[in-house]
């Protein structure tokens, strides 16, 4: 617990997202001034915080302008850590819980996206937005199931997988690697559509039946086909947020099919055949995030089947090698999902350079 005859602000180290006055959104190594929980809060220590593809969006300047970021704020909305201090109305909770947390603010105001995150080694967050980590799950898995709980509540709103289903996946990052994860998991036939060699072998280690690269297989279709002998799939994710990979996406639902767009930027303009809609009776649906009634079945889930979803984590650098970690997270080629951790972590990434 920290010490109560402490200044009542200390600054710690912290991921900063940044606009300059040239309009450029960086993230940086910083610092951010942490006080003692207010009666509702929450004082957590970091253990882990992913980088997201959202953070990648905000970074270039693509989320959707129904999202108004306040800048500099402290990045991190996929976290797990351990409470130091509890606010005194808080009930539930008490020092050294094992906990992670959704991200929901209220209207569209999003912990780590609009607003400060768990990117530092010291943060304060709502109690009610927290959650206990089972006995039974890592604190490297618990940072990762907020993608987890995105698909969960997006495979809810389509009526779920199962067996009987082939399932297309459009974009392996962490929420396609999720999506695949909870499909095979389910019993059902997967192919996954990926430029990234990296992340196509990751998909087969973790139970897909093909990966294919949708930019040398143009045709997805007649790619899907000669992998496993079906052109088409019941169910269709996007979790790409690429244009390109949308109109694909449409192309992949068989007749009554459920398409499931997940991948978040801004909208730009393809060429799609909207006539598949009406022509197959397509069901296609759009989920963004992870409502708070969701997180518990995403945590059971987790909890209830032992899955790892730290297997899908190339990467752990500290806060000060944000910046690398930020392109590292961009590179498909070589990582598959980066995580941010304070300093001493003992599984932290060493540095790709020697320093002189």
């Amino acid at each position: 617990m920290l010490d109560q005859q402490a200044p009542a602000m200390t600054a710690v180290a912290a991921v900063l997202v940044q606009k300059d006055s040239d309009g450029t959104i960086s993230a940086v190594p910083g610092t951010s001034d942490i006080g003692a929980p207010g009666p509702n809060q929450l004082l957590v220590r970091t253990a882990y915080v992913g980088i997201c593809g959202t953070d990648i969006e905000i970074l270039h300047g693509r989320m959707p302008e129904t999202f108004k970021i306040n800048y500099p704020h402290v990045m991190g909305h996929e976290w797990s850590g351990v409470v130091e201090q509890v606010g005194t109305d808080v009930v539930g909770f008490a020092v050294g819980d094992r906990v992670l947390g959704h991200g929901h603010l209220g209207g569209n105001d999003w912990f780590g996206v609009t607003h400060d995150g768990a990117a530092s080694d010291l943060f304060t967050v709502p109690a009610d937005m927290c959650f206990h980590v089972p006995e039974n799950v890592d604190m490297l898995t618990a940072a990762i199931i907020e993608p987890f709980a995105c698909v969960v509540n997006g495979l809810k709103k389509i009526g779920g997988v199962s067996a009987a289903d082939t399932v297309h996946i459009h974009g392996l990052g962490a929420i396609g690697l999720a999506a695949l994860v909870q499909s095979v998991t389910a019993g059902a036939q997967v192919v996954v559509f990926d430029p990234s060699e990296r992340r196509r072998a990751a998909a087969l280690e973790l139970g897909a039946k093909a990966a294919i690269n949708p930019l040398e297989d143009t045709d997805t279709v007649r790619a899907a086909e000669a992998a496993i002998g079906r052109p088409y799939a019941d169910v269709v994710i996007e979790a790409s947020g690429n244009p390109f990979a949308q109109a694909a996406a449409l192309e992949s639902a068989d007749h009554d099919g459920r398409v499931l767009l997940m991948g978040v930027s801004k909208p730009r303009s393809v060429p799609a055949r909207l006539g598949l809609f009406q022509e197959r009776n397509l069901t296609v649906t759009s989920s963004t995030g992870a409502p708070v009634q969701v997180w518990p079945a995403a945590i059971r889930y987790v909890a209830n089947t032992g899955i790892n979803l730290g297997a899908i984590v190339s990467s752990i650098l500290p806060f000060s090698r944000a910046e690398e970690a930020v392109v590292r997270a961009q590179d498909s080629g070589r990582e598959i999902k980066v995580m941010l951790a304070p300093e001493g972590t003992p599984d932290l990434t060493p540095p790709t350079t020697t320093e002189n």
